[in-house]
């Protein structure tokens, strides 16, 4: 990988993880006045520096850097569910009292959440068995399509 593809995977992956993880749990425990929002959002944010880097620095094709970051993220999401189902009457109390205009239940239901970190996990799943399969291409029967 050159170095400006590299530069571009590495601040390009920065940008689309941990700058929407850190927003938006700095956010919510702004409006929940909870602390462990913020803490989710560091947690959650380490993890993804720490797996891009990893996954950069062993030379993973594309696809299982993004297969692994997904799947990261559902886990994330899950945890973010169940931050909103402990804290959620405050959350949305908050929520609505910050931003009435564009206030919406789902935006603070854990259920949201939980519904994304599913999604996110089929989608990371999804994405680690296409990165499996180009590199181990199914092979035509009787020639002991073996994976090494």
């Amino acid at each position: 990988m050159s170095d400006h593809a590299l530069a571009r995977a590495w601040y390009g992956g920065l940008v689309a993880g941990l700058l929407p993880i850190l927003l938006l749990g700095f956010v919510y425990s702004a409006l929940a006045d909870r602390t462990v929002f913020a803490l989710w959002a560091l947690v959650a944010g380490t993890l993804w520096v720490v797996l891009l880097r990893q996954g950069l620095a062993a030379g993973w094709p594309a696809l299982r850097r993004a297969g692994s970051l997904l799947l990261l993220l559902a886990a994330a999401f899950a945890v973010f569910a169940a931050l909103e189902s402990a804290h959620g009457e405050i959350l949305d109390l908050g929520f609505r009292a910050v931003f009435p205009a564009v206030y919406h239940p789902l935006a603070t239901r854990p259920g949201t959440a939980g519904v994304l970190a599913a999604v996110l996990g089929v989608a990371g799943a999804g994405v680690l068995i296409v990165a499996l399969v180009r590199r181990y291409p199914p092979t035509s029967a009787g020639t002991g399509g073996e994976m090494t």
